[in-house]
């Protein structure tokens, strides 16, 4: 969950960051580090779900509220894309309900993100226990360590969710934006 929530970060900031670029190029941008991102949840949980049944004895799976709220993450943003590939990038839906849709689009977009935070931080705060017992509560280093990757999160997700809430940073159509809007090749 880790990979994907730092792989998210970035296609979800897209449109804020790059504002005066086409908007079919943030698009089809915006998909791809998706797909990307997309790519890294499956492979990572092929590594989890082999790791816990090839261990010796096997661990069970989907035991913890970190695993629970990483695969809820993982429906979600699978959903997402499939919606928001059929709704933004296909053509021929009315412009009518893409403008409808949008905004659950970003919500749900940023509940997923939120979720897979979440759930990093849980991944991290099971594993220093498992690791360290009792000795993580005279604070190692490696408890150090986890702390502030923990703070770090948090700090990143906040950052994250008000980038792409706050309406000052929303990206402002472009006069060519109409093209897309009449279906006409750009």
């Amino acid at each position: 969950m880790a990979m994907n929530f730092l792989c998210n970060r970035n296609p979800i900031l897209i449109y804020r960051g790059l504002r005066l670029t086409r908007k079919r190029t943030l698009k089809l941008t915006h998909a791809t580090l998706h797909g990307l991102a997309f790519l890294a949840v499956v492979i990572g949980l092929k590594a989890v779900f082999d790791s816990h049944n090839l261990a010796t004895p096997p661990i069970s799976n989907l035991y913890s509220m970190h695993s629970w709220i990483g695969l809820a993450a993982v429906i979600l943003f699978s959903a997402q894309y499939v919606v928001g590939f059929i709704t933004f990038l296909l053509p021929g839906l009315n412009q009518q309900l893409r403008e409808t849709i949008m905004p659950y689009h970003i919500l749900f977009g940023l509940i997923g993100f939120v979720a897979s935070g979440a759930a990093a931080l849980l991944g991290f705060s099971e594993k220093i226990s498992f690791v360290l017992g009792h000795k993580y509560e005279n604070l190692p280093a490696q408890g150090v360590l986890v702390n502030f990757i923990a703070f770090f999160i948090i700090i990143f997700t906040t950052l994250v969710i008000y980038l792409t809430t706050e309406t000052r940073f929303k990206r402002q159509p472009l006069a060519e934006d109409a093209i897309l809007l009449t279906g006409q090749n750009e």
